[in-house]
């Protein structure tokens, strides 16, 4: 949702319809509700491509190291590929927010970034955190800078979208 959220803000709602529309047309299969059974169909030869979190490839990558499956960072020349914040906020109305900002800065340093990175081979969100190996071995990429805001305000009209063009 979030991808067609920013596709939208990016190349507008018509365009975007189209290239989702381009999707389900190319669909080997209907779409799966688990991007670890996407990866087990590319390698098992049934489609040839996905769209997943990396972290699912992570997870197969760890399960047979020989997976036949690699990733492809696409946009590399022009907007850079869609990059999914994990985030955290304190709410106006918290109990005790001085301690929920200790909490969250203390989520920000070395070690619960590198136990969030080698338990979940997720990128690191400090940039001063190294990933573990399994998530360098993907190698560099140029990321999406697209504003998250866009893609928490075109939320709903991402599903209306994708539902229109019977990607479920």
């Amino acid at each position: 949702m979030s991808l067609v959220a920013t596709m939208i803000d990016r190349l507008g709602e018509a365009e975007t319809e189209r290239v989702v529309q381009g999707w389900v047309a190319n669909l080997a299969t209907r779409v799966f509700n688990s991007d670890n059974l996407i990866v087990q169909a590319i390698a098992a030869g049934q489609c040839d491509v996905g769209i997943v979190n990396t972290y699912y490839l992570g997870q197969e990558q760890q399960k047979d190291p020989n997976i036949p499956v690699a990733l492809f960072w696409a946009n590399q020349q022009s907007s850079g590929v869609h990059v999914n914040i994990s985030g955290a906020g304190i709410t106006a109305h918290a109990n005790n927010p001085e301690g929920a900002k200790r909490l969250l800065e203390w989520l920000s340093t070395a070690e619960p970034q590198r136990m969030f990175s080698e338990l979940n081979l997720e990128f690191p969100a400090n940039p001063a955190i190294e990933s573990v190996p399994l998530v360098q071995s993907w190698g560099e990429f140029k990321p999406d800078v697209v504003n998250v805001e866009v893609a928490g305000r075109l939320q709903a009209d991402a599903v209306r979208l994708m539902d229109r063009a019977d990607y479920r």
